[in-house]
């Protein structure tokens, strides 16, 4: 999957991703606050071999990178089911000084749009924690609906709190 969108370049993570830059993005609590990437040390290797689960599968793993600076500032996944037209998607954006720029949802705009219009894809699905009042707007400027709460199902700093489901149907299933 390979979109250009105002201020971004979403391609395929290649293993030259894998840099300083991008490891003390994992290895970040700031930008993992709300991400169970939090509860692992990451590395060089741990991060080749995420990245070679994708190989040869319907997922995809995507870089993100800014046009104009020619730097990346996240990743995001996209998880399909083919046998049931769904797809779960996921965004990290690391690099903080590229932070409430709006560019992660110009990014999960992009990829959700073109989810959308796949073949055979009738709903694509992500997910937060309630606290993640950055990721809940992103989802729900998307136009993506809240679909389920899980009660206190996840810790952050100690604290019981919700996950939150959301969800977008294509239009042919609207």
């Amino acid at each position: 999957m390979n979109l250009n969108t105002k201020h971004l370049l979403i391609r395929p993570f290649k293993t030259s991703d894998i840099t300083e830059a991008y490891l003390s993005w994992l290895n970040d609590p700031e930008v993992t606050r709300f991400s169970n990437q939090r509860f692992r040390e990451h590395n060089a290797k741990s991060c080749i071999a995420y990245q070679k689960s994708f190989q040869d599968s319907v997922n995809c793993f995507l870089s993100i990178i800014h046009l104009k600076d020619a730097v990346p500032v996240g990743t995001m996944t996209v998880y399909r089911t083919p046998v049931h037209g769904t797809a779960d998607m996921g965004i990290m954006l690391g690099n903080r000084r590229y932070w409430r720029r709006g560019l992660g949802l110009e990014a999960w705009s992009a990829v959700l749009t073109r989810l959308l219009h796949e073949e055979g894809m009738r709903k694509v699905t992500g997910g937060t924690t309630r606290p993640n009042t950055g990721m809940v707007k992103i989802m729900e400027q998307s136009g993506m609906t809240l679909e389920a709460v899980r009660k206190r199902q996840e810790l952050i700093d100690d604290q019981p709190v919700d996950l939150l489901h959301y969800a977008r149907f294509s239009e042919t299933m609207a």
